[in-house]
């Protein structure tokens, strides 16, 4: 997956880029940097892609007047300080430079999906029964009536995850449950990977490592497909150290050098510190002959 991004990106600025710039393309030139951004993120580069989102895309959709591609834009910038935890800042922007815009177009799947990032925003902040209620009273029926089986799993998974940590642990494992076979179904690796990552979570917190570790392997390969940083960096700081335990040196070495470059692509502190430490714990590496 990384070997498939850096030639994309690769693309984007060897051969687009110049073209786009030769013919005084203004709008190809800032979806082209767009698309830039997007590997940039996917990549865990955050910083890079901000300044792509603020300076080669912001000004010329402002300039041209198309308020969707701003809102649009506004909600990548949101995704980045969500992912670096400036919640309130990522907030602001989705309350006050993307749900106006996607309400005056009438544009309701965009609406919807701007209300679920909401959602996990005030999750992270520890409201959840307001990012409960959104999903419930909001979302769901959205995307119901969308006919969005898709978005209604990924839903369904959101609300166990909240409802697991109110405390409601039964309820909360057979929603994922059932969002996980649909997941599966479609084929939609990324999102198999969170709610099997969701499962593993719960039994691990449920002190019940048997039951969390197929699912755990599997998140793990998963991420590790995908090139996702930071599911590298959380299930392989989780998994890591589990290796560990089962005296499996080797094998938690590999994983937690991974998870390790992972975590200081995307700045994450404490599992930097974290993940450090259980490889400081680790025997010395014999020599290879």
């Amino acid at each position: 997956a990384r070997g498939q991004l850096d030639e994309a990106l690769r693309i984007r600025r060897e051969q687009q880029l110049p073209v786009f710039t030769r013919l005084d393309d203004v709008r190809e030139l800032a979806i082209a940097h767009g698309r830039i951004g997007d590997i940039l993120q996917a990549r865990g580069q955050l910083d890079e892609a901000l300044r792509t989102r603020r300076e080669q895309e912001l000004p010329v959709y402002t300039r041209l007047g198309d308020v969707r591609e701003l809102a649009i834009t506004y909600g990548k910038i949101a995704d980045i300080l969500q992912a670096r935890g400036q919640l309130d800042e990522a907030l602001r922007i989705r309350r006050e430079l993307q749900l106006p815009v996607f309400t005056r177009l009438d544009d309701v799947r965009s609406l919807a999906n701007t209300h679920s990032k909401i959602a996990d925003i005030l999750q992270a902040r520890g409201q959840l029964d307001e990012a409960l209620r959104i999903h419930r009273e909001q979302l769901l029926l959205v995307y119901t009536r969308l006919d969005d089986v898709h978005s209604l799993a990924v839903t369904h998974g959101k609300i166990a995850d909240i409802l697991f940590a109110q405390g409601q642990s039964a309820e909360a494992r057979e929603i994922q449950l059932r969002a996980l076979d649909g997941l599966r179904a479609l084929g939609d690796k990324r999102e198999i990977a969170a709610a099997a990552w969701s499962l593993a979570s719960y039994d691990l917190r449920d002190d019940e490592p048997e039951t969390a570790m197929p699912l755990i392997v599997e998140a793990w390969n998963l991420v590790t497909e995908l090139g996702v940083a930071d599911g590298i960096a959380t299930v392989g700081a989780t998994l890591g150290s589990i290796l560990l335990t089962n005296a499996m040196p080797d094998q938690a070495r590999a994983v937690l050098t991974q998870a390790l470059a992972a975590a200081r692509l995307l700045d994450m502190i404490d599992y930097i510190a974290h993940i450090q430490s259980r490889l400081d714990s680790l025997p010395p590496q014999e020599p290879t002959a």
